[in-house]
């Protein structure tokens, strides 16, 4: 007997580690030194912020230049891989997330914003992972419910996906702050 399981309609996760990461640090140390951090006051005691209104972007702010083309060169990647043409962008918004022990992400998405995207600047083990969220309706409701997927980053990756995908970040049980920056790319249409 044979068969086959055919994935219908899959949605694509990209996730590598970046290649100039001596670099991207860096630059991003810089930066995030001079971050005042909160929390967004509608949120409860979730994770601090540097923007928790989502209208900065960092990334220009601070001309991360040198991470810019990180973004650049993956987007790339990510596109092809999916066969998707790649055309002209922007970054939306960029900021950083500082989850400290006991913090975490509630279950969100990215809206409108084509692709999501998320950098690990400080990472260690346990310190929370981020999860995604099955988005299926009829999956919640059916013997193959799945749940979510849960990613096992380390500092140094950089993940993309379509931004109306759900996820959330696990709490941090460690005493290690966990740092993260995180972007929208939207296409121009």
């Amino acid at each position: 007997m044979t068969f086959e399981i055919l994935p219908t309609f899959p949605t694509p996760i990209y996730s590598s580690q970046i290649s100039h990461y001596d670099i991207v640090q860096t630059e991003l140390e810089e930066s995030y030194n001079n971050i005042d951090f909160s929390m967004n006051p509608n949120w409860g005691n979730t994770h601090y912020l540097s923007d928790p209104e989502f209208r900065e972007n960092l990334i220009i702010e601070y001309n991360l230049e040198n991470f810019y083309k990180e973004v650049y060169n993956h987007l790339n990647n990510y596109c092809e891989s999916i066969e998707f043409p790649i055309r002209e962008y922007f970054i939306s918004s960029s900021w950083f997330a500082l989850f400290k022990k006991g913090n975490y992400a509630h279950v969100h998405n990215h809206g409108d914003c084509d692709i999501a995207g998320v950098y690990y600047f400080k990472k260690v083990d346990d310190d929370g992972s981020l999860f995604f969220c099955n988005s299926s309706q009829v999956a919640e409701a059916s013997i193959f419910k799945t749940g979510r997927l849960t990613t096992g980053c380390s500092q140094g990756d950089i993940l993309l996906f379509p931004g109306w995908m759900d996820h959330g970040v696990e709490t941090n049980n460690t005493d290690d702050d966990r740092i993260s920056l995180s972007f929208n790319i939207s296409f121009h249409r």
